[in-house]
């Protein structure tokens, strides 16, 4: 990346704050109105020039003006950009929605997806951590019916996951406290992952097949830990958004993010980058590494507690969306997410 001189990054800055406005292409004359420069329209002409051949910006049409690069963005948002925080009305708002999730960590991770796809306009994306981010608690059966069985499965940091299982073996509660015991004892301390191979591990030997209890517990216990669409979730809100923004004009397009937030693996892969940062991370354009979205950028901050990684919030728009607005509401979003859920470990706990 070439280093440029203030005048030149002051175009640049102005090129991109019109395109991310307007959506418009900006040609030398724009920039002549809207800046006062005291220099020559030729002047003009002569640095975008420069920031063409530098990469910071390119031109769709040989009659057109020019459009920021992903090089452009990323010298606009690393070296220019001077994000607005928000103000104590829209911090209040972003408390007050969250808040009212309850005291439920899936319920709130949900919640921040909605607040931020509202506030944004472009779509909000919470993830919780992945199974070797997720310490075993505890697990308890509850006999609900004759045939039916309440899993609930409880996390270090605060997640619970619930399952309902079919048994027609008729097994009594005492039966199934036993099976509690056994599996709090056994897996006590470890990750879900390494829970589930170790439940894999006692299953293969030879004891299990001859101690009943023992059998029944690991059966149980390997039900709940194998089941992968409970283990992790990701919510999205505001597709839509992304839908009815002019820049997604072309139907392939817009079919290729969607279908990406469908499958959700690729999503789940790049916001698992961010679980070991320290703070906010942006990825512009082709850097995030999904081909299906490279018209779009990604804003992310990973949600932390005590040590425990609980998971990562995100907003996805177009490479033009308003910086300077949405890195401080996914920041502020963060924060006030990572303070409610402090507060609902330290109670579980």
């Amino acid at each position: 990346m070439s280093t440029i001189g203030k005048r030149s990054e002051k175009i640049l800055a102005t090129i991109v704050s019109e395109y991310i406005s307007t959506g418009e292409p900006v040609g030398s004359r724009t920039l002549s109105k809207k800046m006062d420069m005291g220099v020559s329209a030729a002047t003009i002409r002569n640095i975008m020039s420069d920031l063409t051949d530098w990469g910071y910006i390119s031109q769709p049409h040989v009659s057109a003006g020019r459009v920021p690069t992903d090089v452009g963005y990323r010298f606009y948002v690393d070296k220019i950009l001077e994000p607005i925080g928000l103000n104590q009305k829209e911090i209040f708002a972003i408390e007050s929605w969250i808040a009212a999730a309850g005291m439920d960590i899936r319920d709130a991770l949900k919640q921040s997806s909605w607040v931020l796809a509202d506030l944004s306009k472009q779509a909000g994306v919470v993830s919780s951590s992945p199974a070797t981010e997720r310490t075993f608690k505890t697990i308890d059966f509850i006999k609900v019916a004759k045939d039916r069985i309440l899993v609930v499965l409880v996390s270090t940091n605060g997640f619970v996951q619930n399952k309902m299982i079919f048994d027609d073996e008729d097994i009594s509660q005492h039966t199934l406290e036993c099976c509690t015991r056994m599996l709090n004892d056994m897996l006590k301390d470890l990750d879900l992952k390494e829970a589930k191979e170790k439940i894999e591990m006692e299953l293969s030997h030879e004891k299990a097949r001859f101690d009943i209890m023992l059998a029944t517990a690991l059966r149980f216990g390997h039900m709940i830990l194998s089941d992968n669409k409970s283990a992790r979730e990701i919510f999205i809100e505001g597709s839509a958004n992304i839908v009815e923004d002019p820049m997604f004009l072309q139907v392939d397009q817009i079919r290729a993010i969607l279908v990406t937030f469908e499958h959700k693996s690729k999503l789940l892969k790049l916001l698992d980058k961010t679980l070991a940062a320290k703070g906010i991370q942006i990825f512009i354009g082709s850097e995030h590494g999904i081909n299906e979205m490279e018209s779009c950028s990604v804003i992310a901050y990973p949600i932390k507690t005590s040590g425990a990684v609980l998971g990562s919030i995100s907003i996805i728009g177009p490479k033009r969306m308003n910086y300077q607005k949405i890195i401080p509401l996914v920041g502020t979003t963060a924060r006030v997410l990572t303070k409610l859920l402090k507060r609902m470990v330290e109670i579980d706990s």
